[in-house]
Parts: structure tokens; C-alpha cells; sequence
């Protein structure tokens, strides 16, 4: 019951209300297909009653987890992904922006997926007949202001105290969505060795190596964007070919006339067709150089937090097709 009620009602098909209550009946039906045990609503109710815990509660036929156990001990506290997702309700939407903040439910937790589908199909089993609704949260932000973040070890969900309104950035009047692509251009060696070309950018923040990237043009794929915008900022005349899809990052970032926008960027794996030639770096858009950097190499160079796991992802991806030298 606990596992059904804390942390995996999907697996017994179950629709949590927002407080995280289910009705007697569908619980019994979800341990009768999963246990094969049947209990009438007497029985279960003694099993709640006479446990020397009390970790249910049941009330006009329904049952939820006791918000007075504590049920995430198997928590640790983390450093969570940039944007994170919460399931809600509409109707709970209006309660959240009345009190300002996001605030815990009956287990004492936000609970927060770093899937957006994810949190949508949860959205979509909560019970009140309201429409679905998934909040996105600015964890990267909101843990630089003191919001502390859990990873429930056993769900791979993270978990919160509380969340103030500044943070769910869907809810940011003039909130948008912009989107971009961009590439890692890769190479090999006469030894086999990968070689990765990065860009360098300085902003207001310093100088960083990235990757180069940018905005989608109208009716464009992210796959010919991130080709155009590779051969545009390294200044190059080469084709390249998409050898894989490598990851896509979220952030959210705050543009001069105050508008809230999410930015999704798709990044690829790609292959020059011929000889890539020399760089010119597109100097006018902000590139200072672009540069050649081996695998572990172009995993110390590149610092935004973002882009840290892509960049162990990437060198995991390509350690997998080291070729032997020749």
C-alpha cells in the first residue's frame, strides 16, 4: 500500500486526488491484480487502524499515505537539471498563484520530473475532474535563491519544501518559447582519437568554450538549423551530416523588455563530408575562436551548467566508437 500511495500509484492504475487521497474501492481492485489478495473495506480499514503506526488515514471512503510518516528517507539532497516539471491541476493553478507559492501535499513534498511527458501523463491522472496542467519550474534559479532540492532514489522524482510563484516561469506574464539548434562537429585522428570543435563566446559573464548554436528559422528542422548555424559560427564552407541525436537542454532566461522564455536547444553528433578546412569565426555574432579539443579535453573547457552532462554524454557516445588506430 505504501508503495501504491507514496510513490508508484501508476502501477496499480491509481488516480491520486491532489491531496493525495484514492477512493477504497480502486485500491482494493489494484491489490487484488497485483497481490492477489482480496480484502473486503472492513478488513482494510482494521489493517489501517490497529498498524502501531499510523501511516494511512481513510475518511468517506477513501485512503491516502499519512502526511505524518516520513516517506522519503531514501532521499538525498542534489544539485537538480535547470527546468523541472510539476503535475497539477487547473483548478490548483489558481489556489497556487493566490498563495504565491507552490506548496507541499499531504507527504510533505512538491513533488517535481525532469520529464515533461512525464509530468503530463501524471497531470492527467489526477482526479477532480479539472483539465490537466504541468507547471515548469526554474530549478536552477530557484536553488541559487535557497530553494533545496531531494532525488527520491527509488522514483528518480525530485522533491521540495516549497516553491515561490517567481520560480514556476509559466506562469510569468509574456511567458514564451523559443527554440535552437546547434552541433558538435567531430573528427578523427590518424590515431583514431575524436577531436570535438567548440566555439568561443565572451559575455557579459566571461569568456566560455560552448557549443555553437542558435535559433530556429521559420519552417526550419532542428537539424538543418544546427548544420547552418555550425557552418555560420565556425565559419566554414563544409557540409556536415547528422550522425545522432546527442541530448536537448531547457532553460529558463529573462529578455531586456522583462518577457519570461523557456529555451529549448537540440543538439547533434556531426560529421564533416569533406575537409573542414580553416576557421573563420563569425566575429560580428559574438565567436572570438573556435578551436579543436579532445575528448576529455572539451569535457574541462565547457563550464555552463547545462551543458556539463551533454558534454559526458557526448564523450561516453563517442568512447563507445573508438576505432583502434590504424
Amino acid at each position: 500500500m505504501a508503495f501504491l500511495l507514496r510513490h508508484r500509484p501508476d502501477v496499480g492504475d491509481l488516480s491520486l486526488d491532489e491531496q493525495g487521497w484514492v477512493c477504497e474501492e480502486a485500491l482494493r481492485g489494484a491489490l487484488k491484480r497485483l497481490l492477489r489478495i482480496e480484502l473486503d473495506a472492513q478488513t482494510l480499514i482494521n489493517i489501517i487502524e490497529d498498524a502501531p503506526v499510523r501511516r494511512f488515514e481513510h475518511k468517506d471512503g477513501r485512503i491516502r499515505a499519512s502526511a505524518k510518516v516520513q516517506a522519503h528517507n531514501n532521499a538525498k539532497r542534489t544539485i537538480p537539471p535547470d527546468i523541472l516539471y510539476h503535475a497539477t491541476t487547473s483548478d490548483r493553478v489558481g489556489a497556487i498563484v493566490r498563495t504565491g507559492s507552490l506548496d507541499p501535499g499531504p507527504n510533505g513534498h512538491v513533488f517535481l520530473a525532469s520529464s515533461e511527458s512525464k509530468a503530463w501523463r501524471t497531470a492527467h491522472r489526477l482526479q477532480g475532474g479539472a483539465c490537466p496542467k504541468v507547471l515548469v519550474v526554474d530549478a536552477c534559479r530557484a536553488r541559487r535563491q535557497g530553494v533545496t532540492f531531494l532525488r527520491d532514489r527509488k522514483t528518480g522524482l525530485f522533491l521540495s519544501n516549497k516553491i515561490p510563484t517567481r520560480h514556476l516561469i509559466n506562469l510569468r506574464q509574456g511567458f514564451g518559447l523559443q527554440f535552437s539548434a546547434g552541433g558538435f562537429p567531430v573528427i578523427q585522428d590518424n590515431e583514431g582519437n575524436f577531436k570535438i570543435a567548440l566555439v568561443r563566446v565572451t559575455r557579459r559573464s566571461g569568456v566560455t568554450w560552448e557549443v555553437a548554436k542558435g535559433k530556429l528559422e521559420i519552417g526550419e528542422t532542428p537539424e538543418t538549423a544546427a548544420v547552418r548555424e555550425v557552418r555560420e559560427e565556425m565559419g566554414v564552407s563544409v557540409h556536415f551530416t547528422i550522425d545522432q541525436h546527442i541530448a536537448d537542454i531547457r532553460y529558463g532566461f529573462t529578455v531586456p523588455n522583462g518577457r519570461v522564455l523557456l529555451k529549448t536547444i537540440h543538439l547533434y553528433l556531426m560529421t564533416p563530408t569533406g575537409d573542414i578546412g580553416q576557421f573563420r569565426p563569425a566575429t560580428a555574432e559574438g565567436i572570438d575562436d573556435v578551436a579543436w579539443f579532445g575528448l576529455d579535453e572539451a569535457v574541462r573547457a565547457v563550464t555552463h551548467s547545462s551543458l556539463i552532462p551533454v558534454m559526458h554524454q557526448l564523450r561516453d557516445v563517442l568512447r563507445a566508437r573508438q576505432r583502434p588506430p590504424s
